[in-house]
């Protein structure tokens, strides 16, 4: 029998993609451990291919293709993601990676929120 998705013996999988030396990486990587949290969700496995993502048919993606396995194994049944841009820029690719998670056995997809800044508010 499986495992439910939000099982705690299941740490939730994280996928980022991105440049080399990207600053904003460690700042996602921040942010997907703190939704985790947020959800009562233990720390997430983070999958990390370095590359555009606007590059995916350019060059082969070793992590993301781990994640596909890890999830066909049944070591994650919920991915977490900082958006939908990790998989490409283009509707069509992105679609496409849901559709290969999804059928690898990820259940839920979920991203954090954008925090929003308070109107009228000086920064």
């Amino acid at each position: 029998m499986r495992a439910p998705d939000t099982s705690p013996a299941l740490r939730p999988a994280a996928y980022l993609c991105s440049p080399p030396q990207n600053p904003t990486a460690e700042r996602d990587r921040e942010a997907l451990t703190s939704f985790a949290t947020r959800l009562g969700l233990p720390a997430p496995v983070f999958y990390l291919d370095h590359a555009h993502p606007s590059s995916w048919v350019h060059h082969a993606r070793p992590r993301f293709e781990e994640l596909v396995l890890a999830m066909i194994d049944g070591t994650h049944r919920i991915l977490l993601i900082p958006g939908t841009w990790v998989f490409s820029g283009e509707d069509d690719r992105v679609r496409l990676s849901v559709r290969v998670l999804t059928a690898a056995g990820c259940t839920r997809i979920l991203m954090p929120p954008r925090h929003a800044t308070p109107v009228g508010r000086d920064q």
